[in-house]
């Protein structure tokens, strides 16, 4: 059996040296060439396209641009800040990481946290033999988990990634007999029976089978894999899921924005490690447009979008990190230096907006709170503290070795903006940026996670979760699939109609593409048309219009045009129809669990100060407009929030959001 694995290894070497078109490129892992030249971004999506190419220019014009500072060693060191918090929940018995809440092992915690110690000690980040030793204990449990199909909460499929890249950077720290060991074990792995997400147990394999297959890839290369139809079978049947803007859709609807994000650079790693078979030609098209797109969602504090379930986690920019690392790579190497540094900028705009949540003991804040980790404040059923933490270290492992240290950042989208994104698809998302202020308006909100409306407000030199960073969605239990009600609230219009009823933009819910499952306001006998007109875009400001027409109790058509320039985010709603009142509604975070907000009322303006930033929400019309609040306590992902308005009895209401400076 040794003999014969031996060979296998040998084996698939040899056709990697033979057959891989290699990147010539200063990352820790060889990178094969994913992008071709001859793609023209314009021909696959004609908006995309042309986003980039004005980009590109746009780009070559600034010259005030400062660098974040960072480089590869930021990995680093969150990384080691992470598992030096973790050494002490691990079972001195098993090696498995124990949670210090559900006081348990939790998912795929062990087998990241391996991979986490293997990578700081093969850079020689990590000289601590007693933390070495750790990390040798955690991967031969992890495999023993695998090999004998006892993986925590049967989540399989995120073992095999992380321990077949920790099998590669053990080596030298272990003996060359336990390597082989570790190989035999989990060259006996039968995908089938490992993994729930496959195609003999279900008609629909989403996310966790993408996340299966980028390890399963690994051990094609190994030679180690005995079940080489699972990976074709199953790449095959992910096509279905990539968007024309190369986004992957994780849901038929209401797909979650970070399951995009997540899933696709597990596609990218593949291709990055050698895969050039039949579906080459469709994945390196739909990845490059995906991590294109993804460029263009970023805020300029480095956060993915927010949008659907797991949104606002750790982990999230540490996924979009990986592949901004990969292109960043990929473009550098085709001597495309503003490509490569748009890039490599993102990355570490990611990697900023990480550290901004890290505890005192080194660990992070999962959720964008400050909850003590006990109360789990914003926590989806299965998000815990060991678990999605170290997710956020296996992902940065991850972007680390794809990373090529060498690449000058150079501006991204994010800082320059001048561009106004529309995707009126499954995503149903427009995503806005003048010069570093950024919006994200969900057209039709899934109730359980997000409201209608414009949800995301972020500005420069200013506190990004005060923006607000989400609007405020229904109370939901994902254990039960059911729906605690609740109110829903974005920054935007709320009206009286003419028998008295109160009703939100942000309420009308679930109405592009339905789910009968999920709530929504709107009665109407068909669905309402949702009109996005894009006004105006350049560097020196942006506008886009919202138009819904249909039967919205008392009003027929609602707008909300918005305006971005350097001084701000300016709103204004106009809704036809018989209403008495009109009012303007602005979320605003009272307490992010461990500080409250500082809130100051002033003229027809309301300043909110917390941490490093402020923001100011302003009456522009009615001129003599007094801002209220609701005394209201709602619990969302960023703490608690009440919120601020102000009336109209015109149907033509104007606001505005500024730093306040």
């Amino acid at each position: 059996m040794k003999t014969e694995l031996l060979h296998k290894i040998i084996w698939g070497s040899l056709c990697l040296l033979i057959f891989a078109s290699k990147v010539d490129a200063g990352s820790l892992r060889d990178i094969n060439n994913i992008l071709l030249a001859e793609q023209n971004i314009r021909e696959d999506n004609p908006q995309l396209g042309q986003l980039v190419e004005t980009f590109l220019k746009n780009q070559k014009r600034v010259v005030d641009f400062q660098s974040s500072g960072l480089d590869n060693n930021e990995y680093l060191r969150l990384i080691e800040c992470q598992v030096r918090a973790f050494a002490s929940c691990q079972d001195k018995v098993t090696g498995a990481i124990i949670d210090p809440v559900y006081k348990i092992e939790w998912q795929y915690s062990t087998p990241c946290y391996a991979l986490s110690i293997g990578l700081l000690a093969q850079t020689g980040y990590l000289k601590d033999d007693a933390l070495v030793k750790s990390g040798i204990k955690a991967l031969d449990c992890s495999v023993s988990e695998m090999h004998e199909n006892r993986c925590a909460h049967h989540h399989g499929e995120f073992f095999i990634q992380p321990i077949m890249l920790a099998m590669d950077l053990y080596k030298g720290l272990v003996s060359e007999a336990q390597m082989i060991v570790w190989h035999e074990k989990m060259a006996e792995i039968d995908p089938y029976v490992l993994y729930r997400d496959n195609l003999k147990r279900k008609k629909i394999c989403y996310n966790h089978n993408v996340v299966a297959l980028a390890g399963e890839y690994l051990r094609l290369k190994k030679g180690i894999n005995d079940h080489k139809d699972f990976f074709h079978i199953h790449l095959e049947h992910q096509q279905q899921y990539m968007s024309d803007f190369g986004l992957y859709i994780d849901n038929k609807t209401n797909p979650p924005m970070v399951y995009d994000e997540f899933t696709r650079q597990f596609m990218a790693s593949i291709l990055a490690e050698g895969y050039n078979g039949t579906f080459f030609d469709f994945y390196f098209r739909k990845l490059c447009l995906g991590a294109w797109t993804s460029l263009f969602m970023q805020s300029p504090y480095g956060e993915v979008p927010t949008g659907g379930r797991s949104a606002q986690h750790i982990w999230n920019e540490a996924a979009a990190a990986v592949t901004y690392e990969i292109y960043a790579s990929q473009y550098a190497a085709l001597g495309k230096e503003q490509e490569a540094g748009a890039f490599k900028r993102a990355a570490h705009l990611a990697l900023r907006s990480i550290g901004r949540w890290i505890r005192e003991d080194g660990s992070g804040f999962i959720v964008k709170n400050r909850f003590p980790i006990e109360v789990m404040h914003g926590y989806e059923s299965y998000s815990a503290q060991s678990q999605y933490n170290l997710l956020a270290c296996w992902l940065m492992c991850v972007a680390y070795l794809y990373a090529d240290n060498s690449i000058k950042e150079s501006p991204s989208p994010a800082d320059i903006g001048g561009y106004v994104l529309v995707m009126k698809d499954v995503f149903h998302k427009v995503f806005a940026n003048s010069g570093g202020n950024y919006v994200e308006y969900e057209l039709s909100g899934d109730p359980r996670y997000n409201a209608t409306g414009l949800i995301r407000i972020h500005l420069k030199n200013s506190n990004p979760q005060l923006g607000p960073s989400d609007g405020i969605p229904h109370k939901w239990d994902n254990k039960k699939k059911q729906d605690l009600g609740g109110e829903l609230y974005a920054v935007g219009p709320e009206w009286q109609d003419a028998t008295g009823g109160i009703h939100r933009l942000a309420e009308y819910t679930n109405i592009l593409f339905p789910n009968t499952s999920c709530f929504s306001a709107y009665r109407g006998s068909k669905l309402p048309e949702i009109d996005v007109r894009n006004i105006r875009q350049s560097v020196g400001g942006v506008a886009f219009e919202v138009i819904y027409t249909g039967r919205f109790d008392g009003v027929t058509q609602i707008s909300q045009r918005v305006y971005i320039d350097h001084t701000g985010i300016t709103v204004r709603d106009i809704l036809k129809g018989n209403v008495k009142k009109v009012r303007a509604c602005y979320p605003m975070l009272i307490n992010d669990g461990m500080e409250e907000t500082k809130i100051d009322f002033q003229n027809g303006k309301v300043i909110l100060q917390s941490r490093d930033g402020q923001i100011c929400f302003q009456a522009i019309s009615p001129r003599n407009a007094t801002i209220q609040r609701k005394q209201k306590r709602i619990s969302y992902r960023n703490g608690y929030a009440d919120i601020a308005y102000f009336e109209s009895d015109k149907n033509v209401i104007q606001y505005k959001i500024t730093t306040g400076f």
